[in-house]
């Protein structure tokens, strides 16, 4: 399979208030890469957009191993499409920190055409992709939880800066929202373990979004639904939580310090 590596290094726009990569920064990574790879293949979002083409995402998940990298530790983010593509495009991943794996999901691509908003065969464009059959997680479906009982609302407005190369509302909003709606002295005191992201609907910069937490079956395992003002859903979420993951204290030896 053709496998891409690319190293980044944890900034401050990608940690949390504990100096640490946050699932949010992750994922940010994790699409930065694929839209690399798909660059080096000549059919980036700006390259489709010649084509009256845009890629868009329907769902991604993650689960995560240990304390995430602090401020400044290099990670390495590799990708591959875990099958040949049809209309989907499977791509599996993994985040390394010195050479250990801290990270690991997969997430579900497809190409629309602008104009119809209907899918457009993907494999013509990635012919020249070698796929394997490397799936991280065992399966390319993730099931959610059905909901029990609602235990947090919120409301967002979407602004202009919400807005992705596609003019409507970014994946990234949804999970922010979803992450932020849970009590902060509650996700403050634990980790994120696993999450999972499915969308269903646009949304454009101006409308609002309304999510509502629910418990599920499973202590620490949270259902969100995002429905935007005129109750349409827009995605689901699922998010699993544990104890707070073990973290060093020991900031003498950082890697930002050994530049």
């Amino acid at each position: 399979m053709e496998k891409i590596a690319v190293d980044y290094r944890v900034t401050n726009a990608l940690m949390g208030r504990d100096f640490r990569l946050t699932g949010t920064g992750a994922q940010l990574l994790v699409q930065d890469c694929f839209g690399i790879l798909m660059a080096r293949n000549h059919t980036a979002a700006f390259d489709l957009m010649r084509e009256s083409r845009m890629w868009i995402i329907s769902e991604f998940s993650m689960s995560f191993h240990s304390a995430m990298p602090f401020w400044g530790d290099r990670v390495t983010v590799e990708l591959w499409l875990s099958s040949e593509p049809a209309v989907k495009v499977y791509v599996d991943y993994r985040i390394l920190h010195n050479g250990t794996e801290v990270c690991r999901g997969d997430c579900v691509w497809a190409i629309l055409d602008i104009v119809t908003r209907r899918p457009v065969p993907a494999l013509p464009l990635l012919e020249g992709l070698v796929c394997g059959d490397a799936v991280q997680s065992g399966v390319h479906r993730h099931p959610l939880q059905e909901p029990v009982a609602e235990r947090f609302r919120s409301v967002y407005r979407t602004q202009a800066s919400d807005a992705d190369f596609n003019n409507h509302v970014s994946n990234i909003t949804y999970l922010k929202l979803c992450l932020g709606t849970l009590p902060f002295e509650y996700v403050d005191s634990r980790s994120l373990v696993a999450l999972d992201m499915k969308f269903v609907h646009e949304t454009f910069p101006g409308q609002e979004l309304v999510c509502s937490v629910s418990t599920s079956a499973s202590d620490d395992n949270w259902i969100c639904t995002v429905h935007n003002g005129d109750g349409e859903l827009c995605c689901r979420a699922g998010l699993v939580y544990s104890e707070r993951f073990t973290e060093s204290d020991d900031y003498g030896n950082l890697e930002i310090r050994k530049r």
